[in-house]
């Protein structure tokens, strides 16, 4: 509880100096009075709560296209903005002529892919055909040749026509052998031939499935049901490029599902290190003051985003679920976002107004039931808005001076009194 106790403050001192035969008395200035604020140190619970403000937006807002039609041209139209559509229910459609002949040439890419691998194919086997007669030509060479050493053994005396029929048959090895290489060479260039027509057939196969996948979508129709929240053209008009979104989703027409929402709120740095999904979250919209709602952090931004007002504040957006949402509530409405991310129950704590910075640790200065004030090293944990944990150093029921209209009571360093039991000095704030 905090309360108001009047201290007077009286310096009052006399102070005589004795030495050599001289003696020196000083008089106190007049009481002064001073308003002293003080806190009783209580066992409470302590959290931490950080805060953004944030925007209303749908769970759900999908951006819908008319798959490769950038020059197609918008046929119908068969709703709305504002128009409440149900899953499956025909949306738009464009003139399919620009698709069909697109599926038209995909086919003959297709055809000409398969022709490809046919002439490779032939080519194949031009290869080892050639590679089989010449195999076959080198062996009938080699025996002719042989046949003809036969039929003439060395000693015998030469024939005429001897020396011809020898170099007859080493041409026909060789002529053989020339006809084997090119046919091996020619079945070598046939597997990378093979290779890029099939690839050049899936790839033309590819092209035709999509095609017709698009020829498909020339009917655009809503994937769940929501409500049409924008359209990019009217009948008649282009409709590759243009599109239109809010909050970011963009397409040809823009599906929101309305009765479903969440809240983006964009926390600073500094407080977006203690949030995590899976946290509570308590909600406040300012359109609806008097409906509260528990939501839950359900994703936090791997990235920030500087401030564009140009303060160079690095925030990260954090997107949290809002169970049952209150009626009235639309999407780009102001929602209020809290999260405690750290709390500690039941512990003993004192002011924040109370810490005052000494050295590299706080003290808090201690009043006893005399108005006395002494300083105390405390040891401090998780610190909220108003009240900070206190580790040790304090004890329940000790009363802390939280701020004064005036100068504080002097501090208690042990003449004429001391400070209260437990107490300890820090004369760094004497």
């Amino acid at each position: 509880m905090k309360t108001r106790t009047k201290v007077v403050i009286g310096v009052i001192a006399a102070v005589a100096v004795i030495g050599a035969g001289a003696g020196i008395a000083v008089s106190a200035s007049a009481p002064e009075q001073a308003t002293v604020l003080t806190e009783t140190v209580q066992i409470r619970d302590v959290d931490v709560t950080v805060a953004a403000s944030g925007t209303v937006d749908p769970a759900v807002e999908l951006g819908l296209q008319f798959p490769a039609a950038a020059t197609a041209t918008l046929a119908t139209l068969e709703v709305s903005v504002g128009d409440l559509v149900t899953e499956g229910q025909v949306l738009a459609s464009i003139q399919p002529e620009s698709l069909e002949a697109a599926v038209v040439a995909a086919r003959a890419s297709v055809a000409t892919a398969r022709s490809s691998i046919a002439n490779a194919e032939t080519t194949g086997d031009q290869a080892r055909q050639g590679i089989s007669a010449a195999d076959q030509a080198i062996t009938a060479a080699q025996l002719a040749y042989e046949n003809i050493v036969d039929d003439y053994p060395a000693g015998t005396a030469a024939q005429p026509n001897q020396p011809l029929a020898l170099q007859n048959a080493l041409k026909q090895k060789v002529t053989a052998e020339a006809q084997l290489e090119t046919a091996r060479r020619q079945l070598e260039a046939y597997y990378p031939l093979k290779a890029s027509a099939e690839a050049g057939l899936r790839s033309a196969q590819a092209q035709l499935e999509s095609a017709l996948v698009n020829l498909d979508n020339a009917s655009m129709t809503a994937p769940k049901a929501g409500t049409i929240v924008a359209i990019a053209s009217e009948l008649g008009e282009p409709i590759g490029t243009t599109s239109v979104g809010t909050n970011g989703t963009s397409g040809f027409i823009v599906l929101a599902a309305l009765d479903d929402f969440v809240v983006t709120a964009d926390f600073a740095e500094a407080d977006v290190v203690g949030i995590a999904e899976g946290q509570r979250v308590s909600l406040e919209f300012d359109a609806i003051p008097d409906e509260l709602r528990e939501g839950q952090v359900t994703e936090v931004a791997p990235f920030g985003a500087v401030d564009p007002s140009g303060a160079s504040l690095t925030t990260y957006e954090v997107t949290i679920s809002v169970p049952n949402a209150p009626a009235g509530l639309r999407a780009g409405m102001t929602a209020q976002a809290s999260i405690t991310t750290e709390e500690r129950l039941g512990v003993v704590a004192a002011p924040v107004t109370a810490l005052v910075p000494s050295g590299e640790g706080f003290v808090v200065r201690v009043q006893a039931e005399d108005g006395t004030v002494s300083n105390v090293d405390v040891e401090v944990g998780i610190r909220g808005g108003y009240y900070v944990e206190i580790v040790s150093g304090l004890s329940e029921g000790d009363r802390v001076v939280t701020g004064s209209d005036g100068e504080l009571p002097p501090v208690n360093t042990g003449f004429g009194g001391g400070p209260p039991e437990g107490a300890r000095e820090n004369p760094d704030l004497n």
